[in-house]
């Protein structure tokens, strides 16, 4: 049997005095700042650029969200440097316009669906 000593507050909740004290120490839901992109205030459908790849068996590859273009043109830059010396070299890098739940919501590998984003210009499928 626990003695008043030994038992813990899991098991015996705190007396009605003390209710205060011990809620404060509950993990709370954090919140988050979601910033404001144009007409849009939620990150999830917020406009930018990712980078694809696309491979001779007409699979390709979508990654890298950001909205930051000058961000965007660097992860361009070096996916393009690692594939130029390999054995194996996709048929094409480029950017396209997309949004975050797009990119998402994108199959790691493989993928061959048309519907993916493949243009630069917003809003373009």
């Amino acid at each position: 049997m626990l003695s008043a000593i030994t038992r813990s507050n899991s098991t015996c909740p705190p007396s009605r005095l003390k209710v205060g004290r011990w809620l404060a120490r509950l993990p709370t839901a954090r919140t988050t700042t979601v910033r404001r992109t144009g007409d849009v205030t939620s990150m999830e459908y917020a406009w930018g650029y990712a980078v694809r790849r696309q491979w001779p068996d007409d699979a390709h590859d979508l990654f890298g969200f950001t909205p930051q273009a000058d961000l965007a043109r660097r992860r361009l830059d070096r996916d393009r440097g690692y594939w130029r010396s390999g054995p194996i070299r996709p048929t094409a890098v480029y950017l396209v316009a997309a949004n975050a739940a797009d990119v998402s919501r994108h199959p790691v590998n493989g993928c061959r669906h048309s519907c993916c984003p493949d243009s630069t210009q917003r809003g373009q499928r």
